[in-house]
């Protein structure tokens, strides 16, 4: 049996999705996958495509593991200028090289695709950023147009920290800040985002810094803060010495979630998507040939009036949507999928509240 609205390969280990960015008129997706068996190993970038995120066709993996490197998670931007040299509308991934050797060491590096996306290179001055260090992983890469340059988010998974670079050539990165993770649950980070969000009907915006935590965390582990950007630093809303973490989704199954940063729908709403499985179980799962799939895309905005309680973390307290009001924002999630006809089908709910209350 496969599901119908879920993208799953046609075989093999899937899990965190990858280098999301939508040009050409098709949406990217590509994914930490295993071109040979149903267990994780191996990793690599598999590829798929839709015109309108719910009919995906699978196509060849993208960036495949080599007898030095695996390839893990990271992300992917249009660049339409050639910053980075690989000329004019390029595709350019941006992802973590990890050594096979013994000491492990986890670096950023570079492909790039000239032709849209049908085939894709390892840039060979890789890698573009090296700190000697293992546990350094899963670079998140956007445009920042008010400095006018790229903006790296990534993390030291075993120091519960992320690092904020940024570059104009997308090889020369200079370190601008670090998030830190005091008062967050949990162990080990993975998968950051940092991406600005529409606040409803208001016309303003504020920023969202999501982490997936791999051991500890409740629910499916991917924690958030709201905060403001200013190119250089992230800064959480609430007390500084305690600042609050949220949970973007009470269930198991949706970890690593990132996010198309464009296009946006009128209302200014990005597009992210997780992986709707996590490593706590999917490796017990029976084989059937494949093993993974992606959760249904979602539509993300904030909500500054919640009238529900919601659960949030400043160090193991629960607070009420009123308390978190002086500090910040509320998320509200909203899913859709386009329907065999065309037509949209769509569902919205608060995913901080554990019972995941639809709204209606």
């Amino acid at each position: 049996m496969r599901p119908h609205y879920h993208y799953a390969p046609a075989a093999n280990w899937l899990s965190d999705p990858n280098g999301l960015v939508h040009h050409g008129g098709l949406w990217h997706l590509f994914y930490q996958y295993n071109p040979h068996g149903e267990d994780w190993g191996h990793m690599s970038w598999g590829h798929a495509v839709s015109p309108d995120l719910a009919n995906w066709t699978e196509r060849p993996p993208a960036l495949l593991e080599d007898d030095q490197f695996m390839i893990f998670s990271g992300s992917a931007v249009h660049d339409p200028q050639g910053a980075a040299g690989f000329g004019k509308d390029a595709l350019v991934a941006i992802y973590t090289g990890a050594q096979l050797n013994p000491t492990a060491l986890q670096t950023q590096c570079l492909g790039f695709s000239c032709d849209a996306g049908a085939s894709w290179e390892k840039y060979p001055g890789n890698p573009v950023l090296d700190l000697q260090m293992a546990d350094f992983r899963d670079p998140n890469v956007f445009w920042h147009e008010p400095t006018e340059r790229w903006i790296m988010v990534v993390v030291l998974s075993n120091e519960q920290r992320a690092l904020i670079y940024a570059s104009h050539d997308l090889k020369q990165w200079d370190e601008m800040s670090v998030i830190h993770g005091a008062g967050a649950p949990g162990e080990i980070w993975e998968c950051p985002l940092l991406i600005e969000l529409p606040i409803e009907e208001t016309g303003e915006s504020r920023w969202l810094f999501k982490v997936d935590v791999l051991r500890g965390a409740p629910g499916s582990g991917a924690l958030y803060q709201t905060g403001t950007f200013d190119g250089i630093r992230f800064a959480p809303d609430g007390p500084s010495l305690e600042p609050i973490w949220q949970i973007a989704d009470m269930g198991q199954d949706f970890y690593a979630a990132i996010a198309w940063h464009e296009p946006r729908d009128a209302q200014g709403r990005p597009v992210w998507i997780g992986w709707m499985g996590n490593h706590a179980y999917q490796g017990s799962l029976p084989k059937q040939g494949w093993r993974g799939a992606m959760s249904l895309p979602r539509r993300v905005l904030w909500h500054s009036d919640a009238p529900w309680a919601t659960s949030a973390y400043a160090g193991q307290t629960r607070l009420m949507a009123s308390s978190l009001r002086a500090a910040g924002v509320d998320a509200k999630v909203e899913t859709f999928f386009a329907d065999e006809q065309g037509g949209d089908v769509t569902t919205r709910w608060d995913e901080s509240l554990p019972i995941g209350k639809v709204l209606n």
